[in-house]
């Protein structure tokens, strides 16, 4: 599957609506078809809703969806850690993806899906992996949860992200309806640990903000951060909170 034309989709249907929301809608049911049939039935449901509505019409179901109700926000740190400490760790920690991958960071917060989608198009596929499975399904699961029984079109492209997410990162697990977090040999998983944060920091030169240099230096030298790590964030309420599990 062109995962990174996916993913680039994707983003395009979760940004505000425009003249290319219909095309993006489009090209993505051609590429999950044959790969991810059930995270297309998704977006061709989506893609009628769009061919049978104005845009005003479109960007009016987009502003209810997202932008009224703070649970189905599209800042994926904020279903993670809410207004926690740990949420501005994981700012700066997705703005240092950005600019480790050349990524341009728009007027949205760092961890909007948008840009989080362009990350994990960038990143190895062992690392993207790791992510998926660490932050974006638990994420993604919240805010599916979040949109059942809302009557909202959007509800079928967070279900077909959420699906295709998994297809391409989740082997070894199975998405259910209950709050516990297990292996599919019914053994339970440690996601206490945020293993973004395990990977070797971005060499960035924008000072030590966000404490991944924690002694408060101030020369070039003391930014080379290619060797050193994060200590890990941890997600000790994520698992309880979030009402479909990643198991």
């Amino acid at each position: 599957m062109a995962i990174q034309k996916t993913l680039r989709a994707f983003g395009q249907l979760l940004s505000y609506p425009s003249q290319y929301t219909a095309e993006s809608a489009e090209l993505l049911y051609i590429i999950l078809m044959s790969d991810v049939p059930e995270a297309a039935k998704g977006i061709s449901a989506f893609g009628v809703f769009i061919e049978q509505h104005d845009l005003w019409e479109v960007e009016e179901a987009f502003t209810q969806t997202f932008d009224v109700n703070p649970a189905c926000a599209l800042d994926i740190g904020w279903h993670l850690f809410g207004e926690e400490y740990a949420r501005g760790m994981f700012l700066v920690r997705m703005r240092e993806e950005l600019r480790k991958h050349g990524l341009v960071e728009t007027a949205e917060l760092p961890d909007h899906i948008t840009h989080v989608l362009a990350i994990i198009g960038a990143m190895s596929d062992e690392d993207a992996g790791r992510f998926v499975r660490a932050c974006m399904l638990p994420a993604m699961l919240k805010m599916r949860d979040a949109l059942t029984d809302t009557g909202s079109p959007y509800s079928d492209v967070v279900s077909s992200l959420t699906t295709t997410l998994h297809h391409v990162w989740g082997a070894g697990f199975v998405l259910t309806d209950g709050s516990e977090s297990k292996h599919s040999d019914g053994s339970t998983i440690d996601r206490g640990v945020d293993l973004l944060h395990a990977f070797p920091v971005a060499d960035v030169h924008s000072g030590c903000g966000g404490g991944s240099c924690g002694s408060g230096c101030g020369s070039h030298a003391h930014h080379q951060h290619d060797h050193q790590q994060f200590v890990p964030l941890r997600l000790h309420d994520v698992s309880d909170s979030v009402g479909s599990a990643l198991t």
